[in-house]
């Protein structure tokens, strides 16, 4: 995978990481060193430790994660509030179930409710359909199906449902998208789509920009 831009001035964005955001385990650094050695995406520190700071002021009750990944972010959220059930679905079966393994490290596996779902995120939506009932859902998966996911969820979900996406500034791209890219397009229709729809959103400029908003 090629490597994306940071939206921060050269430097800044590791050091931040690095130096300045709190991490409740140093099992972290070892997931974040896997992940670079694998070269397999995860949300940024700082962006870890905005969601988990979110999810602990909203003590949702059920969390849908679209998007394993590593667990990485699951993680975070379960740092944040441990008594919230989090289903977390990702097609990527072997590199998903590492999630296990890091929360076994931590000695978190007894202490969390997560259920790892191996399949399309999009498929999931489709025939799952307890997620209308979901407290909190954390976006993080292919960005060319955000617009699609939303579609799917907005209408449908219950009020005062939370949402919290990650990539809206998709390394700079939204600047100048390009129509050849359906990524770019992808975020560009996610942001029109948020922006006719939603009537209070917040974006958090952390990491590669995560936006919140509310049903």
């Amino acid at each position: 995978m090629k490597p994306r831009p940071s939206i921060y001035i050269e430097g800044l964005e590791p050091f931040i990481d690095s130096e300045l955001v709190h991490k409740p385990n140093t099992v972290f650094l070892e997931m974040e060193s896997y992940a670079k050695e694998k070269n397999i995406p995860i949300v940024t520190a700082a962006t870890g430790g905005v969601l988990s700071q979110i999810v602990s002021l909203i003590k949702p009750k059920t969390i849908l994660e679209l998007g394993t990944g590593l667990g990485y972010s699951t993680l975070w959220m379960v740092h944040g509030s441990k008594d919230s059930k989090i289903t977390t679905v990702d097609r990527h079966e072997e590199q998903a179930k590492a999630l296990d393994m890091y929360a076994k490290k931590m000695g978190l596996e007894s202490q969390m409710d997560v259920t790892r779902v191996t399949g399309s995120v999009l498929e999931y939506l489709e025939e799952e359909g307890n997620w209308r009932e979901t407290d909190f859902f954390f976006i993080d998966c292919d960005k060319i199906t955000y617009p699609t996911i939303f579609r799917t969820l907005w209408p449908k979900v219950k009020e005062g449902a939370c949402f919290v996406i990650d990539n809206v500034l998709w390394h700079g791209r939204v600047l100048n998208p390009d129509p050849k890219k359906p990524s770019d397009m992808a975020v560009m229709e996610l942001w029109n789509e948020v922006k006719s729809q939603v009537s209070d959103y917040t974006l958090f400029p952390v990491g590669d920009g995560l936006l919140f908003f509310r049903k």
